[in-house]
């Protein structure tokens, strides 16, 4: 990179502040490394705080996919480097050098430069500022390999975290994250087999006969011919269908593993009975969790129906619209098939993180109970309460002698205030959670002291309701 221009650099402040001793000021770092390695610390708040630099990122999902490929194409290499350290830094030496291009480096210039001349910051934040200028011409002042250059580093390690932000806290991908050592690379970026499988039997002709010979589907017609067309987008997420990845997991585990599975040679017969299997799958999911999405769908229809000058959508909207609070139930069940199908057939439609993560995350076990545990905590930190409460329900239907979908819905109610529904789950949860420590011991050690803790909370909300309950005795009255 060329030297960068000349500029009228506002006096720099390298002090530190220890919070311990009141306010008083310390001696600043002595060195100028020193100096840069204190204000690096602030780069990362700053990328992420600012609205102007939070496009400094390398594309999340190209980056997980190359790490992916890295990782298999030479699995040896990397499982010899037991340091998580070493296993980054060989990370990014290989990988860098395909996002570090000029066109990068001059945006981030530029972003950076506008940033700080843009108004008269002071402290930290310019310090900061400057550092990350600093860094970025690195190559020639400093020269410093591009894997272990701070700058790079920090937009690397911030661009991985935003691949993952909407999981949050899931262990499963969060493990991952902090070694950046994933044991199986193409859960993060490849589609799951049985989506893909999915995928091709709605692209079939044969599908849609299934479902358009149902008399119920008229009042829809307009309206998924738009949506088929792609004039039309009603939004859906797979998470609102929480009976969905296990349904389709039961439909298709026997044959996943055939070599075969995924051919486009199928002959008609088979064509017709897997289309048929499919389409009494999706029902069954749907007949469960249609009545929670129903609310919702009617909301997002009307919705659309204020944003579209087309009289034609607008006619079909409303037609389709009738037919739903009607809550013909039959007839919404396969307006909701065919949205699903829909959306399944054109990529376009759920590429999306929330939908993408949803798959990879469930149906990276559809037995495993925890999973929905942990995504139904997901969606209550999103405000998705209706949809969270499905998932423990399901949880509980795919494992009911586990503890996962009892103890999120005891914390699902004690959260809404609903003590005596939060006991009775909670109660339940310890029990199960008690005799699989018994079956495991230390397994679900920690899990147990939770629960019991979840408990000590809810006993607590219990008192203090009582007691706001209770009549307040006024001593001071002529009786």
């Amino acid at each position: 990179m060329g030297a960068m221009p000349e500029l009228a650099q506002p006096q720099m402040r390298f002090e530190i502040i220890d919070e311990k001793s009141a306010g008083k000021k310390t001696k600043p770092p002595k060195t100028s490394l020193e100096r840069l390695i204190y204000n690096s610390e602030n780069i990362s708040t700053l990328l992420t705080a600012r609205k102007e630099l939070k496009n400094l990122r390398f594309d999340e999902f190209d980056l997980l996919r190359d790490i992916r490929d890295l990782v298999e194409a030479d699995p040896n290499r990397f499982d010899s480097l037991k340091n998580p350290h070493e296993f980054r830094r060989e990370i990014r030496a290989k990988i860098l050098p395909k996002y570090i291009t000029q066109a990068f480096i001059r945006m981030t210039q530029e972003k950076l430069l506008n940033e700080l001349l843009r108004t008269s910051r002071i402290g930290s934040e310019q310090d900061s500022l400057m550092t990350a200028l600093v860094f970025l011409q690195s190559h020639t002042d400093l020269g410093l390999a591009l894997e272990d250059n701070p700058l790079w580093e920090i937009i690397f390690n911030l661009s991985i975290k935003d691949g993952f932000k909407f999981v949050d806290s899931l262990t499963v991908l969060t493990e991952g994250l902090d070694s950046l050592k994933i044991t199986d690379p193409e859960v993060l970026t490849r589609d799951p087999l049985i989506l893909q499988k999915t995928k091709q039997i709605c692209q079939w002709p044969i599908f849609w006969k299934q479902l358009i010979i149902h008399q119920e589907i008229q009042p829809f017609e307009g309206i998924i011919s738009s949506i088929l067309r792609g004039d039309v987008m009603i939004e859906i997420y797979f998470d609102e269908m929480v009976h969905l990845p296990y349904s389709l997991f039961q439909l298709f585990k026997s044959e996943m593993h055939d070599d075969n599975f995924l051919s486009d040679i199928v002959p008609d017969g088979t064509k017709e009975s897997q289309a048929h299997q499919l389409y009494e799958t999706i029902l069954k999911s749907v007949e469960k969790d249609l009545p929670f999405l129903l609310p919702i769908l009617i909301k997002r229809i009307k919705a659309f129906l204020k944003k579209t000058r087309s009289k034609d959508h607008h006619a079909q909207l409303e037609i389709a619209l009738e037919t739903l609070k009607a809550r013909e139930q039959f007839a919404n069940n396969i307006f909701l098939i065919t949205l699903l199908a829909a959306k399944i057939s054109m990529k376009k439609y759920w590429e999306n993180q929330r939908d993408r993560f949803f798959f990879f995350t469930i149906l990276k076990n559809p037995l495993d109970a925890k999973n929905y545990y942990d995504y139904g905590h997901i969606l209550l930190k999103q405000k998705q309460t209706p949809t969270a409460e499905q998932l423990f329900h399901c949880a509980i239907e795919i494992d009911p002698k586990s503890f996962w979908g009892y103890w999120g819905l005891g914390f699902f109610f004690l959260k809404n205030s609903k003590l005596s529904d939060a006991e009775k789950w909670y109660d339940s949860a310890l029990k199960l959670a008690q005799q699989s420590e018994i079956q495991h011991p230390t397994k679900f050690r920690r899990e147990l002291f939770l629960i019991k803790e979840d408990m000590k909370k809810l006993k607590e909300k219990k008192l203090k309701m009582q007691s706001v309950q209770q009549p307040q005795i006024d001593l001071f009255s002529l009786p």
